[in-house]
């Protein structure tokens, strides 16, 4: 595997991982610190959503 499906495939389970804690967090009643991790996971998949097709790994869904 090259490193460029490598390292969007660790930035894909980076982005679960967050989505994950974004979970407990509300879940534990921090809804604030759950809103602004959200909105920081939407900027980096918007960003990525941006990306052209040729430069966007198909690991990244």
């Amino acid at each position: 595997m090259d490193p460029f499906n490598t390292s969007a495939l660790k930035l894909q389970k980076k982005l679960l991982d967050l989505r994950l804690e974004c979970d407990r967090l509300r879940s534990e009643g921090k809804d604030q610190e759950a809103d602004r991790l959200a909105g920081s996971i939407a900027g980096i998949e918007a960003a990525i959503r941006q990306l052209p097709d040729s430069l966007r790994p198909v690991t990244l869904q």
